[in-house]
């Protein structure tokens, strides 16, 4: 999705994706702290972890790694991306024959709980 958002000229996440450490680090190392480090293998807010440092960013993005191919995910992956502090907004839209029309727009309902600094509990 952000490959598409980027190719159409529009401001996209920053982010970095890899298989081993090593194809993310520069990219830690420059981005601004906090960062979200999440696997390409999941849905929703499963995995998904905010970083405050580079050292708890690594080890998260290990953990990940092994968990995924201990589960066999053919696609095994982790997502590093810039925080985006926030309302997160959901648009429904439908598009025929070059007509669009915007449905609904919905904002996500994020909390904190058990230690996540956010879940998605719905959307409002």
């Amino acid at each position: 999705q952000q490959r598409a958002v980027k190719a159409a000229g529009l401001r996209a996440v920053r982010e970095a994706l890899g298989t081993t450490w090593s194809e993310v680090a520069a990219f830690v190392d420059k981005e601004p702290l906090p960062i979200v480090v999440k696997p390409v293998e999941s849905a929703g807010s499963d995995g998904v972890k905010l970083c405050k440092t580079k050292e708890e960013a690594k080890a998260h993005f290990q953990l990940l790694m092994e968990s995924q191919r201990k589960c066999g995910a053919q696609g095994a992956a982790v997502l590093c991306q810039e925080f985006l502090k926030g309302k997160e907004y959901v648009v429904d839209h439908v598009s025929r024959d070059g007509v669009h029309k915007c449905v609904m727009v919905w904002v996500y309902d994020k909390r904190p709980t058990n230690g996540a600094a956010f879940v998605y509990y719905g959307m409002i």
